[in-house]
C-alpha cells in the first residue's frame, strides 16, 4: 500500500494510535526504524509502545498529563513520545542540547506530569523539583528495562478529542522570545496527508534521520511521512557525528531522502568526500532544507556538486509544512518555496492589510487545519497573530508569482531600516556567500544615531582563506551599490546557532545594542 492509499484512510482517523496501529497491520515485519544495531519493525514497534503504556500508565501517567521528553535522538524517544500520545497525554519534547539548566527552566513553565530524560540530566532535574525518570543512558538499554514486565497486548483505546492539544513543542526563538506551540492531533493529520497528496515522499522508502528529534521538522518530515508509507528511518544522534560517513551510509540503507538545515547545507559543500561515487547514492531522491533562509547559490551548489535536487522547505514551527517545491516537476526553477499545499491558503499582504500584487513584496500569510491550537498560557499573543482577514502573520517577507509560485525573501524582524529604506539582509548575506572566501554570513541592522540603522555583516572564513573585508567590499558595492553595502565587517570562527542549526541573529543584534 502506497502513499496515496493510506491518506485515503487517514480521513477517518481521530488518532495517533490508531495510525500506529493501522501501520503495526499494514507494514508488520518490514524495518521502520534502524537506531545503531537495532532494526525494529512496525509491528515490533507497536508492541514496544504498547508496553511503555502500561510503564507510563503505572507510574501515574494518565489521559491529559504533559509528558516530558530530554533525550538523544534514539527509538527508545520515539517509542514514549508515541506511548504518551497513545495514552491521550500531552507529548513535549524538547532539544538535548539545551542542557539541564535551560531545559529545567522551560520545563517549570510547562509543569509535566512526569519527565523522562538521558542520564547526564535526570539529577539536576529531579534537584529543580521536576519528576525525572532515566529513560536513556548510553551504552545501556534503560527503556527496554523500565518496560520489560508490562504485558504486549493492544492497548485499550482512549477517548480522544482530535481537537485538543496533544503536542507542544519549544519553538527556537531566532527572531523573539521562544514559546511553548500547542498543537491538535487534527492539525497533524490534515498536514500528513497534505503532504503525501503533494508527492513529497514520491517513491521514497528511506529517510537518514539527524536533525533533532526534539524539534519538529524530523517528526513531521521524516517519522511521520515513513509510519504512513512503510518506509525506513535510519536514526542517528546528530549530523555532526555522522558527518565523515554521510554518503557511506546512504549507500549501506540505499536512503532517498534526508533533511538539512543552510548550516548543515554549507558543512556538507565543505566536507572533503574524497571517496565519494554518484554511482553509490542513485537511490537518493532529493534533499529537503528548511528552518531558515537557502541562499539560491547554496541550492545551486549543491544539485551541481552532488547531482540530487535540494529542495526549499517552508513552514513554521506554527504552521507545519505550508509549501511543497516539487523537483521533480518539469521546468522546475531554483530559489523559491514552491505552491500552497491543498490545506493550505496563502496570501501577501501589504503593510496597509491589502493583498499584494504579483511580485509585490509583503508579508505570509496563512489560513490552514494546520495551524497552531495557541501559545501555552499566552492567548494575547495567539491572538496577536492573526490579521483582520483570519490569516496567521509569518513574519516572513514573501512574493507571488503569476503561476502561483510563492518566494521567500527574510525574516521582518531581521529587516534593515537604513535612513528609512528597507534593506533585506538575505539578500546581503548571499552577495557575501558568493565570494569564494566566505562559508557563512550573517547580517544585521546596527543601531545608528543619524540613519537608524546601518549595515553589519557577520563572516566566517573558509579554513585556509584570509579575513580581508576588501574583497567582499568590493563585491558588494559591485552586485548591491554603495548604500546596501555593510559598513562594519566583523570575521568570527562561528556564528550563534540554535539546537536545529538555524543562525540566531537576535543574539547577534544584541552584541550590537
Amino acid at each position: 500500500m502506497r502513499a496515496m492509499e493510506l491518506t485515503k484512510n487517514l480521513d477517518n482517523c481521530k488518532s495517533f494510535s490508531e495510525i500506529l496501529r493501522d501501520a503495526g497491520d499494514t507494514f508488520a515485519d518490514k524495518v521502520f526504524l534502524v537506531d545503531g544495531s537495532r532494526r525494529i519493525s512496525f509491528k515490533e514497534f507497536d508492541v514496544l509502545v504498547n508496553k511503555c503504556c502500561g510503564m507510563m500508565a503505572g507510574k501515574g501517567c494518565k489521559k491529559g498529563d504533559v509528558i516530558s521528553l530530554v533525550m538523544k535522538n534514539s527509538a527508545d524517544l520515539l517509542v514514549l513520545y508515541f506511548a504518551s500520545l497513545r495514552l491521550g497525554c500531552v507529548i513535549n519534547p524538547l532539544p538535548f542540547h539545551l542542557g539541564a539548566k535551560e531545559a529545567s527552566e522551560k520545563l517549570k513553565f510547562v509543569g509535566p506530569k512526569t519527565v523522562f530524560s538521558h542520564s547526564s540530566l535526570t539529577k539536576e532535574l529531579s534537584g529543580s523539583g521536576l519528576r525525572a525518570v532515566t529513560a536513556q543512558e548510553d551504552g545501556k538499554e534503560m527503556l527496554a528495562g523500565l518496560i520489560s514486565d508490562y504485558p504486549e497486548d493492544a492497548m485499550p483505546q482512549i477517548d480522544v478529542d482530535p481537537d485538543d492539544t496533544a503536542f507542544m513543542y519549544y519553538s527556537s526563538g531566532t527572531t523573539g522570545s521562544p514559546k511553548m506551540i500547542e498543537y491538535t492531533v487534527s492539525s497533524e493529520i490534515a498536514v500528513m496527508a497534505s503532504q503525501l497528496r503533494a508527492g513529497f515522499m514520491k517513491d521514497i522508502d528511506c529517510h537518514l534521520v539527524f536533525l533533532p528529534l526534539g524539534h519538529t521538522a524530523a517528526i513531521r518530515y521524516s517519522i511521520f511521512p515513513c509510519l504512513l508509507t512503510g518506509s525506513k528511518a535510519v536514526i542517528y544522534e546528530s549530523f555532526w557525528k555522522l558527518r565523515p560517513r554521510l554518503w557511506e551510509a546512504v549507500k549501506e540503507e540505499k536512503a532517498g531522502f534526508f533533511e538539512v538545515v543552510p548550516s548543515i547545507l554549507i558543512a556538507i559543500l565543505n566536507t572533503p568526500y574524497k571517496d565519494y561515487d554518484k554511482k553509490n547514492v542513485k537511490s537518493m531522491k532529493y534533499i529537503g532544507c528548511g528552518s531558515s533562509f537557502l541562499p539560491k547559490k547554496l541550492q545551486d551548489d549543491f544539485e551541481s556538486k552532488f547531482s540530487i535536487p535540494a529542495a526549499n522547505l517552508y513552514g513554521l514551527s506554527e504552521t507545519g509544512p505550508t509549501h511543497f517545491e516539487d523537483v521533480f516537476e518539469k521546468g522546475r526553477t531554483r530559489g523559491n518555496i514552491g505552491r500552497p499545499m491543498d490545506v493550505v491558503e496563502a496570501k501577501i499582504f501589504l503593510e496597509n492589510g491589502e493583498e499584494a500584487k504579483t511580485w509585490e513584496q509583503g508579508e505570509i500569510g496563512i489560513k490552514s487545519p494546520g495551524l497552531l491550537n495557541g501559545y501555552f498560557k499566552n492567548k494575547e499573543q495567539y491572538a496577536s497573530c492573526f490579521n483582520m482577514d483570519g490569516y496567521f502573520m509569518t513574519g516572513d517577507i514573501g512574493s507571488v508569482d503569476d503561476k502561483g509560485i510563492f518566494y521567500y525573501i527574510d525574516r521582518k524582524k531581521d529587516l534593515i531600516i537604513k535612513g528609512g529604506v528597507n534593506i533585506v539582509p538575505s539578500q546581503i548575506d548571499e552577495v557575501l556567500m558568493s565570494h569564494e572566501a566566505v562559508k557563512e554570513a550573517a547580517t544585521i541592522g546596527k543601531p545608528d544615531m543619524f540613519l537608524g540603522e546601518t549595515i553589519k555583516s557577520y563572516i566566517v572564513i573558509k579554513d585556509g582563506k584570509d579575513p580581508d573585508e576588501g574583497p567582499l567590499r568590493a563585491r558588494c558595492r559591485e552586485k548591491l551599490g554603495d548604500f546596501k553595502t555593510p559598513s562594519f565587517f566583523e570575521f568570527v570562527a562561528e556564528l550563534p546557532k540554535g539546537p536545529s542549526g538555524k543562525v540566531l541573529k537576535r543574539i547577534l543584534r544584541e552584541r550590537e545594542r
